[in-house]
């Protein structure tokens, strides 16, 4: 299994994932034109999509929906308080399939379960995708790292993980109050201190990447939150590969790593 963060920020978000001769999209925040690229820059110049999985319905994970769905014919799968926020997005989509926490879904060699995530939006999911041993989770967009999202990272090889803002930042930031208590509140967005101590908690030895996520541009930068997950979780062990994604460009294609038995 490989994947790939497109591009994460509120500007847009797409998480590719490919193993067996399939490939899929965790979100689809970007336009057609910017997937293509993108996917061309990490070596896949033909922009093939099977599926694609909708984590919410916020719009910078659904605004390229359509336009990629009908320019692949991949299959749209979200939750059904999803679905009802986006059908006008859906037109045209080839086939549009109905996702629960928990019920695993088959994609060819990839096996993409959702979970339930605390997040203020109709019916949100997290999702694990399971290949050949390895497990790659894709958690954005929470306010808080349940039980149930702590034990669902547990079980990651890789992990894509939000650290969307540094405290200080968001204070001091030109955000409404009202804006900035909804991205601290338990249903808005994780700050870089309790995502490095929700991975420090739950991850496993068995954690072979992370790639931390969906940063502000406004409310974080980079080096606090590569400053955050060393006093969390102390300089990177051999073995785990840490990574910060952007907006403007695709990370590397990683190869998810299979658990050590």
């Amino acid at each position: 299994m490989e994947f790939s963060v497109l591009g994460s920020g509120s500007r847009g978000n797409a998480v590719l994932v490919a193993a067996g001769g399939v490939r899929i999209l965790v979100d689809a925040g970007l336009n057609m034109k910017d997937t293509a690229a993108r996917m061309t820059t990490i070596g896949l110049p033909d922009a093939r999509i099977d599926a694609v999985f909708v984590t919410h319905e916020h719009n910078d994970h659904v605004q390229g929906l359509g336009p990629v769905a009908r320019a692949t014919g991949a299959a749209v799968w979200c939750t059904d308080g999803t679905r009802r926020c986006v059908e006008d997005r859906l037109k045209g989509a080839s086939r549009v399939c109905g996702l629960a926490a928990t019920v695993p879904v088959v994609v060819g060699e990839l096996v993409v379960e959702p979970i339930a995530k605390p997040h203020d939006a109709a019916e949100p999911v997290g999702f694990l995708v399971h290949h050949d041993g390895e497990t790659l989770g894709v958690f954005t967009d929470l306010g808080s790292v349940d039980a149930t999202v702590g034990e669902a990272i547990g079980r990651c090889t890789s992990l894509v993980m939000e650290a969307n803002y540094d405290p200080g930042l968001l204070a001091a930031g030109p955000y409404p109050a009202n804006l900035k208590s909804r991205i601290a509140s338990p249903y808005g967005h994780l700050s870089n201190a309790d995502a490095a101590n929700a991975v420090a908690r739950f991850a496993h030895r068995k954690l072979r990447t992370l790639v931390l996520a969906h940063l502000s541009e406004q409310n974080n930068a980079t080096h606090l939150a590569r400053t955050a997950f060393v006093q969390s979780m102390g300089p990177p062990r051999p073995g785990l590969e840490r990574w910060v994604s952007a907006q403007e460009r695709p990370t590397r294609l990683f190869a998810a790593a299979a658990a050590e038995a």
